[in-house]
């Protein structure tokens, strides 16, 4: 079993313990079978994506049963056919009702080639102190009297304007030799920046943050009333004057992005398939992913694991993130459209351009 190290279950953290004792339980029941647990980078030299496709030809006997890795990595490895599809699998693996974030982010071309793990979710915190209701919409949200909300307008990969692009009902369109972006939903998200930032909802200093760890720390140090932030930042340190909420949407429909964790089978692990099959489900049960995922302060991956949470004012919360979180685009999308999305929401930012300029520019770019 390799693991990526946020994973490892000698890490000391109540969520390794859990881990832990969840393999040495498999053990016990399991006499016939040992489980080596290998700790990978999941990116990098000798990392995951490294290992597996230099081994899959020169030593496939040190491959293992099964592994955990990103979406982004596992999304490359089922590219370069290192991974075994699931359709064939019981689907009896997946801990109950999938959110849709979680059904998505195992597909690849269309074919299943891995089991959700665990999640991590885009979403809006704030202080109840200051804010009594947030707003729900962002026309409700962006008004002359606007509090900031900080988000890192210049994250390399563009997220929070493909965010909004998505939420507005924008795609990439079919073919991924191609990006085809719908001009209204383009225009629509620039325009939703330029208008923030023209009533200082989104004020010009965020031009300067990239991570999201900015826009939570601006929000802790009170530079800003609200913070986009992802789940697991906020669950790691559960503070207790700050709480969470969905995105505000451009309807009564709230959307978010979610990345995550997946359980995969290499290539090889066709022989085994069986004994490897017991693991996952063992990992994959229900009960075990409530009390990891909330020790882990991660987003599960259905409602049944969410509501075996012990803190159900948080799980009541993150059951709606869940509910409205989709997976985060392909690579080829971030490659292809992610520093065009970060340049636009910057010029809306700086006020430089218009909304429909910016737009005209990131389209002429994609015909280029």
């Amino acid at each position: 079993l390799w693991l990526p190290p946020d994973f490892d279950p000698e890490n000391g953290s109540p969520a390794a313990s859990l881990l832990k004792q969840q393999l040495d339980d498999f053990a016990a029941d399991h006499e016939e079978m040992t489980i080596n647990v290998r700790i990978k980078a999941p990116a990098g030299p000798g990392g995951m994506l490294d290992a597996l496709s230099t081994a899959s030809l020169a030593a496939p006997d040190v491959l293992p049963g099964l592994l955990i890795l990103p979406r982004s990595e596992f999304e490359k490895a089922a590219r370069q056919g290192l991974l075994m599809p699931v359709d064939e699998i019981d689907g009896m693996l997946n801990p109950g009702n999938l959110f849709p974030f979680a059904e998505e982010m195992t597909l690849v071309k269309g074919t299943r080639y891995a089991f959700p793990f665990a999640g991590d979710a885009l979403c809006m915190a704030y202080k109840p102190v200051q804010v009594a209701y947030p707003p729900t919409r962002w026309q409700e949200y962006i008004q002359p009297d606007a509090k900031a909300m900080a988000f890192p307008a210049a994250e390399p990969q563009g997220i929070m304007p493909l965010l909004l692009y998505r939420s507005l009902g924008g795609s990439f369109g079919a073919d991924e030799t191609v990006i085809n972006l719908r001009e209204d939903a383009l225009q629509e998200s620039l325009r939703l920046l330029s208008d923030g930032a023209n009533v200082n909802a989104f004020p010009y200093w965020l031009i300067d943050y990239t991570t999201f760890d900015q826009s939570w720390t601006a929000l802790k140090d009170s530079n800003a009333t609200y913070a986009v932030i992802w789940t697991s930042q906020y669950l790691a340190e559960l503070p207790e004057n700050i709480t969470l909420a969905n995105l505000p949407a451009p309807d009564d429909q709230p959307f978010t992005l979610a990345d995550g964790w997946v359980l995969a089978f290499p290539q090889t692990s066709s022989e085994q398939l069986a004994r490897y099959q017991l693991l996952a489900q063992h990992l994959l049960d229900t009960v075990f992913q409530s009390s990891w995922t909330e020790a882990a302060g991660l987003l599960p991956v259905s409602e049944e694991v969410l509501l075996g949470w012990k803190n159900t004012a948080v799980s009541g919360i993150l059951l709606e993130i869940g509910r409205s979180a989709r997976s985060l685009p392909l690579n080829y999308v971030f490659n292809e459209v992610g520093q065009l999305f970060q340049q636009g929401t910057i010029e809306m930012i700086r006020k430089q351009t218009s909304y429909i300029e910016s737009s005209n520019k990131i389209l002429k770019a994609l015909s280029e």
